[in-house]
């Protein structure tokens, strides 16, 4: 699928969240964080730190299989390290196995000031389109 339809999407546009590149060219994922994403406490609610998990691998899950091949979540974990109070977080995913059928990613999102806030593991089932 085209990057460009992935950051396009409803969830994506609903909170913000987009395509970006690091300075080492790494391709993830940012969230501005605002008064609507926090929860109770005043820190990121953990479902969209979560988000940013998913949609980084799916980022870069999308760029190693190609527009000729759709990618879908099978399996996601989270572990939350630190609050997010007063920082946007980035997440950017690195891909560990690509097989025929299913592509294992691991994230790590990080805060402004480079603390690492969450890890993930992600796995993606690839299929063909027709």
């Amino acid at each position: 699928m085209n990057l460009k339809q992935i950051e396009a999407g409803n969830v994506w546009r609903h909170i913000g969240m987009e395509i970006v590149r690091d300075s080492e060219g790494r391709t993830g994922v940012r969230v501005i964080n605002t008064d609507k994403l926090r929860q109770l406490y005043g820190a990121m609610h953990g479902g969209i730190i979560s988000t940013a998990v998913d949609s980084a691998a799916a980022v870069i899950v999308n760029e190693a299989v190609g527009d000729d091949y759709a990618a879908t979540t099978v399996e996601l974990k989270v572990n939350y390290l630190l609050p997010v109070v007063d920082s946007d977080i980035y997440a950017y995913a690195e891909i560990v196995k690509k097989g025929k059928q299913l592509v294992v990613t691991t994230v790590k999102v990080i805060d402004n000031r480079a603390n690492v806030v969450a890890i993930g593991v992600v796995t993606f089932m690839v299929k063909q389109l027709n």
